[in-house]
């Protein structure tokens, strides 16, 4: 089995890990956690015909003038390595980091960027699969009690603003 691990939205990271999470205990399967970010990379490749030595830039808008960024760099024999951890950046260091590769395509959510071009695309279950199973081969199924989501954002972030009561 296979999850997307985040970054992304709170509740859809929560939602589908339980559904996989539930699965993984009562079928007793390893799983194999991955970055949506790679996930969107690979479906860039995919879907555009990306080839070898590009660097892919996949940009999730985090809001709060905050961007979800991953950077991979396409290998010769057509497999993503990550260049970078996925990190959340402010807008100006995303466009200092897309900025920094010569030969690179922004694929994502980067409209609030700005940028003259981007390619809007979204992570496809399709290339997900593919991504696992390169994963299991190399040994990263791991039991699911070892998975994490990976949030980029602090807890902090999603708790409820407390009211303040006056008396």
């Amino acid at each position: 089995m296979a999850v997307g691990a985040g970054p992304g939205s709170f509740t859809g990271l929560r939602i589908g890990f339980a559904a996989v999470q539930g699965l993984a205990f009562g079928l007793e399967l390893p799983v194999v956690a991955i970055s949506t970010l790679q996930v969107m990379a690979e479906t860039a490749v995919r879907k555009q015909g990306l080839s070898y030595g590009l660097v892919i830039v996949a940009v999730l808008d985090a809001r709060m003038g905050e961007f979800n960024c991953g950077c991979y760099r396409i290998e010769e024999n057509g497999h993503l390595s990550a260049m970078k951890d996925d990190q959340l950046l402010n807008a100006q260091e995303a466009l200092k980091l897309i900025n920094g590769y010569e030969h690179c395509v922004v694929v994502g959510e980067a409209a609030a960027l700005e940028l003259p071009t981007f390619i809007n695309v979204y992570p496809d279950a399709v290339d997900l699969l593919k991504i696992a199973q390169r994963g299991f081969v190399t040994d990263l199924a791991r039991p699911i009690d070892e998975i994490e989501l990976v949030y980029l954002r602090g807890a902090d972030a999603w708790q409820k603003r407390k009211r303040i009561r006056i008396v």
